[in-house]
């Protein structure tokens, strides 16, 4: 056999194998918005449980969204597993910071957990920090600094290559108006990525569940509390996660009792 009929057998194979998996992956998308639809007439027609078994097929295919997510929590809202409801709004929320849909039924959900966490007090200016950061999703701000990123590359390179002087002038005012950005959203990726790996946060979805001085059930009880309650988790040690609370007080607890955001 030539080279040549071997190179041809191979690109057969690699057509075949397109042919065959495209359709299998529009099936899935398919699959996927009937699931949704359905889900969502499920809801319309009251049964909610259902709609919640519908959003959550879609989930295990590997979908999300924060629509999932949102319709997802109000579907468990109605059936009163407030855990559940909490859990995916937050998770709606990671994807779509600014819907002020989803922050209203948060809220609405947290009106029934049973233990009010107040905040330590922060800083007026890293509270301000905090929120604007919060406003984006990673995606965004990555996509924010690549393009601010190239407009300065590229328009560094035109400087670099070009005579003209007033080509110069204007390349210089443009790396300083979108260098100066870049170098302000660079700081807030970074800062976001150091938050999403290292600030890990869960839903307590047990109804109740004491918090302890040591991974043990023989550890002191230090303090109870009840489904809902969004923790920080700061170590982990076997099957135990050690949590802190917004308050400032931290615990042991069993890790099967939480559901990381």
């Amino acid at each position: 056999m030539s080279e040549m009929d071997s190179a041809n057998i191979k690109k057969g194979i690699g057509l075949l194998l397109v042919f065959l998996v495209l359709p299998l992956g529009l099936a899935v998308a398919d699959q996927k918005d009937f699931l949704f639809q359905q889900g969502n007439e499920f809801y319309k027609a009251g049964d909610y449980e259902k709609a919640a078994r519908a959003y959550e097929q879609i989930l295990q295919m590997g979908y999300e969204s924060a629509a999932i997510y949102y319709n997802l929590g109000n579907a468990y809202f109605k059936l009163h597993q407030n855990s559940r409801a909490i859990l995916n709004y937050e998770r709606a929320l990671r994807l779509a910071p600014n819907d002020e849909d989803i922050r209203h039924n948060l809220q609405l959900a947290n009106l029934a957990v049973v233990d009010k966490i107040p905040s330590l007090p922060e800083l007026f200016y890293i509270r301000a920090f905090r929120q604007f950061r919060d406003r984006f999703t990673l995606s965004t701000l990555f996509i924010l600094v690549i393009c601010l990123y190239l407009i300065c590359i590229g328009t560094l390179i035109i400087r670099i290559l070009t005579k003209r002087n007033r080509a110069r002038q204007l390349a210089l005012f443009v790396i300083t108006v979108c260098g100066i950005p870049l170098l302000f959203f660079s700081g807030i990726l970074i800062s976001k990525i150091h938050h999403l790996h290292c600030h890990v946060e869960a839903i307590i979805m047990t109804e109740k569940v004491d918090a302890r001085s040591a991974p043990s059930s023989d550890g002191t009880e230090l303090f109870v509390l009840h489904e809902g309650v969004k923790v920080h988790i700061v170590n982990r040690t076997g099957e135990w996660v050690e949590i802190k609370l917004a308050a400032g007080k931290k615990g042991w607890m069993p890790k099967e009792v939480l559901e990381v955001i």
